[in-house]
């Protein structure tokens, strides 16, 4: 994983992150020059120590909070190209392969297993997830989880049109009826399930996977 690609996902993620949140800054533009102070501002980022941990976290390294230290202050001098480059040496890229299913290479079969295990390791519950599962129950739930992972198997290439949630059902009983939890839609770009986005992170990534 280049600093580039952890740049993409950044960028991705504050594309998708920062219109749900209205302290973040959905009209930032991030670059590689970008401060910390600017990163965290365009998207309401938890301070240094709490974003070490979860940057640790979401990317499934080891760095100490002195590394940490190091590369997230002083946060008006410090950029994304530091912590590009810091996650980029730490981070250990899993090498995806085929496997066989009724004597056949399925890819898409090893990037369903990782994304699974990964949004497990990040306490998404997926006992009963399957390839045909729905994926608006779980950006519903764990949107963060579901965002993280995802622009991560996708080296931060879009794979969703959007994270934020429209309302389909209308009407004062709708509106105010918020235990329905099929009011809203989410424009995926026909992501509708799991197999959809396994398949969508294959196509962004031919060139990196196949």
């Amino acid at each position: 994983m280049t600093p580039e690609n952890i740049l993409k996902i950044f960028v991705e993620q504050h594309r998708l992150c920062s219109p749900l949140d209205p302290e973040a800054n959905p009209h930032a533009m991030l670059t590689i020059n970008s401060t910390i102070a600017e990163w965290r501002d365009a998207n309401d980022l938890l301070p240094w120590r709490s974003l070490s941990k979860f940057l640790n976290e979401e990317f499934n390294i080891t760095a100490t909070i002195s590394e940490w230290e190091q590369v997230l202050t002083p946060a008006g001098k410090r950029t994304l190209n530091d912590v590009c480059s810091f996650i980029s040496k730490k981070y250990s890229t899993e090498e995806i392969k085929p496997i066989k299913l009724l004597g056949k290479e399925c890819l898409s079969a090893a990037i369903f297993l990782t994304l699974k295990k990964n949004l497990q390791r990040r306490g998404v519950e997926v006992n009963d997830l399957k390839p045909s599962s729905s994926v608006t129950p779980y950006i519903d739930k764990y949107s963060s989880q579901m965002l993280e992972q995802a622009t991560i198997l996708a080296k931060g290439e879009k794979v969703f049109d959007s994270f934020k949630p429209i309302r389909k059902k209308t009407g004062f009983w709708n509106y105010i009826n918020i235990f329905d939890k099929d009011r809203y839609t989410f424009p995926n770009g026909g992501i509708d399930t799991f197999r959809d986005l396994t398949l969508k992170i294959i196509e962004v990534n031919s060139k990196d996977i196949l």
